[in-house]
């Protein structure tokens, strides 16, 4: 049975989410550009633009249906779930859609410690988390402790988006310190709700933080792999069309 103060726990931790992606993508939602302030090449705008909404949505819909479960309204939270897992599957498709148009427009400019090219590995594995997670979330859809906690992973699995677009967390973090400093934020973030969650509890929510220890686990290697001369050869062939 999940306790008030549990309820109130995800509603809190979502609405934080929310709050970070609204903060990153602020360039995006107020004028449709990228980091920066720079324009969304025509060529890619509408792999981009369909993948920043369906992102955007995921974030809302995950903070909504915290609420409505802190709420108590499980018969709209399930209605809304199928919606949210719609969204997720156009999430997953235009993930590495973006992931490999995007780099092909300036295949050497460098993101995080390594070229363009080499960063569609993370951006790859980013999707691939993202997707893992919200496929055991639907899978436990019955058993709510398992479920939210997969539910939770899939949109911390993200979150990386709007961080390295928030100029004082990449002040503090590094535009170019590998994986500190795009994943880093994400990574104290996610240590973060697992020390809250295990203190508000008194118990360690061992799915949370298995999937967590995976997630860091996963992401420090795609940085590290990612600008080893293998995948670098790999890379430039996909960036070069």
């Amino acid at each position: 049975m999940q306790s008030k103060a549990d309820r109130y726990f995800y509603s809190v931790t979502s609405g934080f989410m929310l709050v970070l992606m609204l903060i990153g993508f602020k360039s995006f939602f107020l004028a449709g550009h990228k980091a920066g302030g720079r324009p969304i090449p025509e060529s890619i705008l509408g792999y981009v633009l369909v993948h920043g909404i369906a992102l955007s949505l995921w974030v809302v819909l995950f903070f909504a249906q915290s609420v409505l479960i802190a709420a108590k309204n499980r018969k709209l939270h399930m209605k809304l779930g199928w919606i949210t897992a719609a969204v997720a599957v156009i999430i997953a498709v235009t993930g590495p859609l973006v992931a490999v148009a995007a780099p092909r427009l300036r295949p050497s400019s460098h993101h995080f410690g390594m070229t363009y090219a080499q960063f569609i590995l993370p951006m790859f594995v980013e999707i691939g988390a993202f997707s893992v997670f919200v496929l055991l979330g639907i899978a436990y859809r019955k058993r709510a402790a398992i479920h939210r906690s997969m539910m939770l992973l899939a949109t911390l699995s993200v979150i990386s988006g709007a961080t390295a677009r928030t100029d004082f967390i990449v002040t503090v973090f590094g535009k170019d310190n590998g994986w500190v400093g795009l994943f880093g934020p994400l990574l104290v973030l996610g240590g973060a709700i697992l020390l809250v969650r295990t203190m508000m509890t008194r118990s360690l929510d061992r799915w949370y933080a298995a999937g967590y220890a995976s997630l860091a686990l996963v992401y420090i290697t795609a940085m590290h792999v990612a600008v080893g001369p293998t995948w670098t050869q790999v890379a430039e062939r996909i960036a070069g069309g």
